[in-house]
């Protein structure tokens, strides 16, 4: 092979003809797989990352909970740190266990969705895929309220486990409405239909989200 002496080199991207950016990197070198059919549910416009990331973990099963924990030999007990009496598993975490229920109860609640008859977090993400998934901005809450909800649940959790902090269900239920009311208060042109108006004032959002009448 020839090579010119005196010449600089030049680096060159070419796949399927694109240049270079870090999304073509990134699809060049990463290995398809078909999509989850919660992706929509954890990944949408106006999530908050953190959230997003502990339901991402949720939705794998990922979450190191007492029962895992034990099964590891890591801890003797996989009692729930919820003091219900139950052993911690992702099941019972979301949202079988009495504490993590009575904040998820009231989220639902605010959300204007019925109570559930299963509390399984089986249970909750087949309900999340088939009523958290579409553009309205009903569905979208009910993704943000979720998310939300999986978030401060697992750091109370964390913060019981951890540090020994303990904190009721109605503070957690206070960081869940300021998270979610922050948030939506940056949508605007919302419908303003009776379903969206009742989740507005349950939330104590500002009107000002309603599209202006013409």
């Amino acid at each position: 092979v020839d090579i010119p002496i005196g010449q600089c080199d030049v680096i060159d991207w070419q796949v399927k003809g694109r240049s270079f950016s870090f999304k073509s990197a990134w699809e060049a070198i990463r290995a398809p797989h078909p999509e989850v059919p919660w992706a929509k549910i954890v990944w949408f416009p106006g999530a908050i990352p953190k959230h997003t990331f502990c339901l991402w973990l949720t939705f794998h099963r990922a979450h190191n909970t007492m029962d895992k924990m034990q099964r590891l030999g890591f801890v003797q007990s996989s009692q729930c740190p919820f003091n219900c009496g139950q052993d911690e598993s992702l099941n019972h975490l979301f949202f079988e266990c009495s504490f993590t229920k009575a904040v998820w109860s009231k989220v639902l609640k605010l959300n204007k969705c019925p109570v559930p008859a299963v509390w399984s977090w089986e249970s909750m993400a087949t309900w999340a895929m088939g009523r958290t998934k579409g553009t309205q901005f009903h569905r979208w809450m009910r993704r943000l309220g979720l998310a939300a909800s999986i978030y401060h649940c697992w750091r109370e959790r964390n913060n019981r486990v951890f540090k020994q902090s303990a904190t009721s269900p109605s503070q957690v239920l206070d960081l869940i409405t300021f998270d979610v009311g922050r948030k939506s208060a940056t949508c605007h042109n919302i419908l303003d239909s009776p379903t969206n108006r009742a989740i507005v004032d349950n939330w104590c959002i500002d009107e000002c989200i309603f599209r202006s009448a013409v």
